[in-house]
């Protein structure tokens, strides 16, 4: 992973829901302050380090993540809101992702779980446990980084 490379598709991610492609786009999740809190990663990273970053905003946001195709856009929101309940729980040992597990492999094993994955380790709140789900692609006006 490259911070040049994160820094660059940040830049890409807040012009384009600024004034580009996107920017007419509804995003899904609400931060409790009425906010639309966002974080992006690139699919080489780390699947921890994206997890660090969720827990440093708050546990739920609107998640761009850049891969050599195609922009995805993930909702990680409250289990409470999450209507139907999610898939899979990524908590418990046995389904726990290995270290080596990378943002990428974490796409590719929501897109088969439709209702979503249970993170609770973001939140921070045992008792409010995020759920990604709803991913999708997005497109941009500009390209995004090399």
């Amino acid at each position: 992973m490259s911070e040049v490379q994160l820094d660059e598709f940040r830049r890409v991610v807040n012009w384009n829901l600024a004034c580009g492609s996107i920017a007419d786009l509804d995003l899904p999740v609400t931060g409790d302050d009425g906010g639309y809190p966002v974080v992006v990663a690139l699919d080489s990273e780390p699947l921890h380090v994206l997890l660090g970053r969720l827990r440093a905003a708050g546990g739920f946001a609107n998640l761009f993540v850049w891969s050599e195709k195609h922009v995805h856009l993930v909702s990680v929101i409250d289990n409470r809101c999450a209507i139907p309940e999610a898939d899979d729980d990524l908590s418990s040992p046995p389904e726990r992702p290995g270290a080596n597990a990378t943002v990428g492999m974490f796409l590719d094993y929501l897109a088969q779980c439709p209702r979503g994955v249970v993170l609770s380790l973001v939140s921070g709140d045992a008792a409010r446990p995020a759920v990604a789900r709803d991913a999708r692609t997005v497109d941009f006006a500009i390209a995004t980084p090399a």
